[in-house]
C-alpha cells in the first residue's frame, strides 16, 4: 500500500484520505486474523481449551506493551484486544457447538 507521509498531504481531505486506506489495510489484516480464528477450532474440543484464561491474558498484556512500545496509549489497546478476544471467544463457542452436532 502506497501512502503519503502526513507531512506530505496538503489538505486534511488528503489526511483523511490516507487514514482511510489504512483502516481499509487495517480491516484487511482483521479479516485474515479472523480466518486463523475459524481454523483453530479443529484443535480445540472443550469450553476450557477455547476461553484459554492464561493465553488470553497473555496476549492482551502482549498487545498492550506493543502498544506502549510505538507510543499509543496501551489502556486503549488493552480495552480492543479483550473486545476482539472475548468476540473470538465466543464465536469459537459457537464452532464448537456446531463441530459436536
Amino acid at each position: 500500500m502506497k501512502l503519503k507521509r502526513p507531512d506530505e498531504c496538503n489538505s486534511p481531505e488528503e489526511i483523511r484520505n490516507e487514514i482511510d486506506k489504512i483502516d481499509q489495510e487495517i480491516i484487511s489484516l482483521f479479516s485474515k486474523r479472523h480466518s486463523y480464528i475459524e481454523e483453530i477450532v479443529r484443535f480445540k474440543n472443550d469450553e476450557n481449551e477455547i476461553i484459554a484464561s492464561d493465553r488470553k491474558e497473555q496476549v492482551i498484556r502482549q498487545r498492550r506493551e506493543w502498544a506502549a512500545s510505538q507510543g499509543l496509549n496501551a489502556h486503549i489497546f488493552e480495552q480492543i484486544y479483550t473486545l476482539l478476544i472475548d468476540s473470538n471467544i465466543r464465536h469459537e463457542m459457537n464452532l464448537l457447538t456446531r463441530k459436536k452436532s
